[in-house]
């Protein structure tokens, strides 16, 4: 027994000599900030114009990693756990603990259960360096010893608090989950500051073996509490273990804008992208915007309200402050993005007629409409219009017509403007889903087209803007928006005037009703075929 004890503390130092002379090259492994930001998350995060998180998405189907913990963020119970477990004497050697080899070898020869001498260090440099990993089951000599002279390297640049942290930040503690960011928040929910004792004991003990069954991380666990001299509770032991019977899931710090984030944050990873996006959203806003979406939805139950979007945009810039697709859990279809789904417009359109007519000068506010009775000849018989109530008013204003969104007035000054000189309006306008005109006919003037909120909402911004378009913006830039003119300031003018004009609105509307705000503001509503969908869009002086 002591020969064979002697043998191996003979290859220690043989191997101490040889590692020593070939040890003196230059370092292979890059600055430890380099390696820190290099490191990609799985996830991307998106922020809102304040720099809040608004939402964080995966974009790495590869792995599960979270943002680069500091050490100091990290469990004081966790890191003593993973150096009991994987390297006791981590801050007394050099790289490698002979004294951790000479037993593996001891035991090899004595045809004991082989024994592991592998240092953080050690494992720090085969994480860095793909050629020193092993390319079987089992590492063989030579792949042993360069892992050796690797972590002695990695000694020579690097200091313990930095092997540490990148060691704790880049190995894998169960399945996907790499990173002790990732492990927490998936097993246990929370950061790696929080993790309590019996959470830090089991996840120092997936190290060794991050899939192994909830039994053996158990005992394992166990094991380590008490050489740690921990009074740990069983049954606290047994509940942090009982995680990983569970398929993990790594909740979301944020999930308020998932269709932005969609836009935004998606790319290839192979690319490398910043982790941090920022966006025009307005965190409160957004937030405030989905709990009032998701009230009326829940209001409206009863109604046959089923979804709804939101999209608010500030006048001047085009920046987007709220931008909600759907009712997110109430709706039946939650990764339908509902502000650029194209549905039909209804009378929303009908302000960009109006507009047209009163630049043309083919009607001022004040010009007389019919509003009775209307047989169009179409192809396939009569098109016969009527209005949102069944009702005929005989001559009113365009003030009244357009305010009260009165359905034949409008038919028959499509008749005056022309279909085709209408669709090019709206093309002018940013809508972009149009047909030719022969798909439309009279209907047009009612919004038989399918447009999108989006393309909707920036038109209505050229209005409140006195005819001058910009693109909307989901993310800031540096230069002022390019405006293009569509429309004349007057007309547009006189069209924002209307749209605010509580009296004349009050043919179909009355003189109160929830499109009377307490503020100045211009509104239109429509409804689509067949009562399908509602739309309610304006703007304020902002």
């Amino acid at each position: 027994m002591k020969r064979y004890g002697f043998i191996a503390v003979s290859v220690g130092l043989l191997l101490t000599v040889l590692i020593t002379l070939t040890g003196s090259r230059r370092s292979v492994f890059p600055r430890f900030d380099a390696v820190r930001d290099a490191f990609q998350a799985s996830d991307r995060i998106l922020l809102d114009r304040h720099g809040e998180v608004i939402h964080e998405m995966r974009v790495d189907p590869e792995g599960r990693r979270l943002d680069w913990t500091p050490l100091e963020r990290i469990s004081p119970a966790l890191l003593r756990s993973v150096l009991l477990a994987e390297d006791r004497r981590f801050y007394q050697h050099g790289g490698v603990d002979w004294r951790a080899v000479a037993g593996a070898l001891g035991s090899a020869i004595l045809s004991r259960r082989p024994r592991g001498a592998s240092t953080i260090s050690m494992q720090t440099a085969s994480l860095l360096q793909p050629s020193l990993q092993s390319s079987g089951s089992r590492r063989s000599v030579w792949e042993k010893w360069c892992q050796m002279r690797g972590a002695q390297d990695l000694e020579r640049s690097w200091s313990k608090k930095q092997i540490l942290e990148a060691y704790l930040n880049l190995i894998s503690f169960r399945g996907e989950l790499q990173g002790i960011s990732a492990a927490a928040r998936g097993l246990y929910g929370r950061d790696a500051h929080g993790l309590e004792i019996p959470q830090a004991l089991t996840l120092a003990s997936l190290i060794r073996s991050p899939n192994a069954s909830p039994d053996r991380v158990l005992e394992r666990a166990a094991w380590l509490g008490r050489s740690m001299d921990l009074e740990v509770d069983p049954a606290s032991l047994k509940h942090a273990t009982l995680a990983l019977e569970h398929p993990y899931h790594v909740q979301p710090r944020a999930d308020a804008a998932p269709h932005v984030a969609r836009r935004l944050l998606n790319s290839d990873p192979s690319e490398g992208y910043p982790s941090r996006v920022s966006s025009t959203l307005h965190g409160r806003l957004q937030d405030y915007t989905m709990q009032a979406l998701r009230q009326r939805l829940l209001e409206g139950r009863s109604s046959n309200l089923k979804d709804g979007a939101v999209l608010v945009a500030d006048n001047r810039s085009g920046e987007v402050l709220s931008y909600v697709g759907n009712g997110g859990s109430l709706s039946s279809a939650p990764f339908v993005d509902g502000v650029r789904a194209l549905r039909q417009a209804g009378s929303t359109l009908k302000p960009f007629l109006y507009a047209r007519a009163l630049e043309r000068r083919l009607i001022t506010a004040a010009s007389l409409l019919d509003d009775s009775p209307l047989d169009i000849a179409v192809e396939g018989g009569l098109y016969r219009p009527g209005n949102y109530d069944d009702r005929f008013r005989g001559p009113v204003t365009v003030r009244e017509a357009l305010a009260s969104s009165l359905n034949i007035p409008a038919v028959r000054l499509l008749n005056l403007v022309g279909v085709d000189d209408f669709l090019s309006t709206l093309r002018n306008f940013g809508f972009r889903e149009l047909h030719r005109p022969d798909h439309y006919g009279p209907s047009l003037a009612l919004g038989s087209a399918d447009i999108s909120l989006w393309d909707l909402v920036n038109a209505y911004r050229t209005i409140a803007n006195l005819g001058r378009q910009s693109p909307l913006r989901l993310q800031a830039a540096a230069d002022q928006p390019r405006h293009t003119r569509v429309l004349g300031g007057e007309a547009a003018f006189l069209i924002a005037m209307i749209l605010s004009d509580r009296e004349s609105r009050s043919l179909t509307f009355g003189l109160e009703s929830p499109l009377s705000t307490r503020y100045w503001s211009a509104v239109k509503t429509g409804t689509s075929k067949d009562m399908r969908d509602n739309w309610c869009v304006g703007f304020s002086q902002h």
